[in-house]
């Protein structure tokens, strides 16, 4: 199919329907399913005939003869290794590794090019890397068979949401993209025509990639309604709510929908930080009412954390596990805490970095150590994206759950009370015009000192205190494994998969190794920084995360 395609297509892991591949020549034929019977005989008929070879040497177009001049072949190598490295800032070796050998191999026969690819193979498959991402794929694997759950799923056939903002307009297109029947549901229209505009924008996007068409984008938004009111409640099997994340708020929700809803309907709450048990005090039937976790962007963040309250029957459980597998989601249950399983973990990530900046680093520098590290956006890009104001609510919750060690930076109130709160005001940690972003140099006023951290000290700082935040999960049994956790932050976060997730980095560092780090900066830094009894335990008895604790 030439040098050019086969590059794009085998580094990037694409995968083809039958049509494309045959268009590029990948495959002798395609056929529809349905038509597979009788067109077999056809493509016999030509095979012995000797017309589908004469077709294909027409149809496949083969290496160019300008591909295989040295200026030229080296020019498309150096321009799609730039393109790899972007993509995956060089954290993993084998697109890198394929491209070096397309561009040895390319003018060699099969076998010799066999054995060039078998050596540069090996190494690469018993990689550290390699190994990573073989048990994240295990994981994966054996999270698609788990129901979380003895008790037996209700079929949904249709689903209001409650709230329609950046959450619930995710959550309402994700439903009603897997032809789910959607109702929107908020307290004015304007907001419900904004949820409508972004919902199409995703189907838009899928669109230019070829995937939906508008015939089909349109059957699947005539299946969205929307109220202002209480209509149609009486017949919906579900609800999802993702209004504010205040309590008062929700519970009115929460009384609106067992009034009008069937009594037998689930209610799914969408919070990230707020326990379930607490928000279904006044419930009649408290049984029904579970958290459904989504994050966001929905439409490309494939966690959703399942939470169960006191009360939460089985049936609610098998519930949502399976309508998150429908959405295409990875749902993982989590026990009821403050914060659940990621927030829990991300927040004092995100802490510290504020702190470090207060101290007088700067925010490039700590966005650019914690990216080249493999995390998809710095800590002060992330929060500018969630939103100054509700990291400041987040951890507030936290704070009063877990105390001093979760204290939050007094720089989030201070931003907040001059409404720097991210990307939807244009000014947070950075200052944003369209696509463009810079530092907000306003925030130099708001800091008490200025000092430069060493690099190793800024990746222990940001990586160590979460390490001893999910070690305090996995003995309290907010999770059930090492390896579930590591897949939700993976998921939930974009926690490098390279590195095999948050608790498989620190055993490749050592846990008698983390727990002398964190000692030092303890000493340093503060108690925050104390190692949980856990890791602790695990240093003296030489264990590891992923050899049992």
């Amino acid at each position: 199919m030439g040098f050019t395609k086969a590059i794009e297509l085998i580094t990037a892991s694409k995968r083809l329907k039958g049509d494309k591949a045959l268009k590029l020549g990948l495959v002798d034929a395609s056929v529809p399913r349905g038509y597979l019977g009788f067109k077999k005989e056809e493509f016999v008929e030509e095979i012995l005939a000797g017309t589908l070879q004469e077709r294909i040497a027409k149809q496949r177009k083969g290496i160019k003869w300008y591909e295989m001049l040295a200026p030229v072949k080296k020019l498309i190598t150096c321009l799609a290794r730039r393109e790899i490295v972007k993509k995956t800032g060089g954290h993993y070796p084998a697109p890198l590794k394929a491209l070096d050998v397309l561009e040895e191999t390319l003018t060699m026969s099969v076998e010799e090019g066999s054995k060039v690819e078998l050596d540069v193979f090996v190494p690469l498959a018993t990689s550290e890397v390699s190994k990573n991402l073989i048990t994240l794929f295990f994981t994966s694997e054996k999270l698609k068979k788990e129901n979380f759950s003895k008790g037996e799923a209700k079929p949904i056939e249709n689903v209001v949401v409650v709230g329609v903002g950046t959450m619930g307009s995710g959550i309402a297109w994700a439903l009603a993209a897997k032809d789910i029947p959607v109702r929107l549901k908020a307290r004015k229209m304007s907001s419900i025509a904004k949820a409508m505009a972004k919902m199409m924008q995703n189907f838009e996007a899928i669109k230019r990639r070829g995937r939906l068409n508008s015939r089909e984008i349109g059957l699947k938004m005539d299946a969205v309604t929307h109220t202002t009111g209480v209509e149609g409640l009486s017949t919906m099997d579900m609800a999802i709510e993702a209004v504010s994340e205040e309590r008062a708020i929700k519970e009115k929700v929460f009384e609106e929908l067992e009034t009008f809803m069937p009594k037998d309907a689930i209610i799914a709450t969408n919070t990230s930080s707020l326990a379930i048990t607490a928000l279904t005090k006044k419930s009649k039937h408290p049984e029904r009412f579970v958290g459904m976790h989504f994050f966001n962007p929905v439409a490309k963040m494939p966690l959703v954390e399942v939470i169960a309250g006191e009360k939460t029957s089985e049936d609610s459980i098998a519930t949502v596990v399976q309508l998150a597998k429908k959405l295409g989601k990875t749902p993982i249950k989590v026990g009821e805490c403050a914060g659940f399983l990621v927030n829990r973990i991300l927040l004092p990530y995100l802490n510290e970095s504020a702190k470090m900046f207060e101290e007088g680093e700067s925010i490039e520098r700590i966005d650019k150590i914690l990216t080249d590290f493999g995390m998809p956006m710095g800590p002060f890009t992330l929060a500018d994206e969630v939103g100054i104001d509700i990291g400041e609510t987040v951890s507030s919750i936290l704070y009063e759950a877990y105390g001093e060690r979760m204290m939050p930076s007094p720089l989030l109130e201070q931003m907040s009370a001059k409404a720097w709160l991210g990307k939807k005001t244009g000014s947070g940690f950075y200052t944003h015009k369209g696509k463009k972003r810079s530092p907000n140099r306003e925030l130099e006023m708001l800091r008490s000192s200025s000092i430069a951290l060493e690099k190793n000290i800024i990746l222990d700082r940001a990586m160590l205190i979460m390490v001893n935040e999910a070690s305090r999960c996995l003995a309290e049994d907010v999770v059930d494994t090492a390896q579930y956790l590591d897949m939700a932050m993976v998921m939930g976060t974009g926690f490098p998969a390279f590195r095999g997730g948050l608790l498989r980095y620190a055993d490749t560092l050592g846990i008698k190794e983390v727990v002398d780090r964190l000692n030092d900066l303890n000493e340093t830094f503060g108690e925050r920084f104390a190692p949980a009894k856990l890791l602790v335990e695990m240093a003296q008895k030489d264990q590891t995360f992923y050899g049992g604790v």
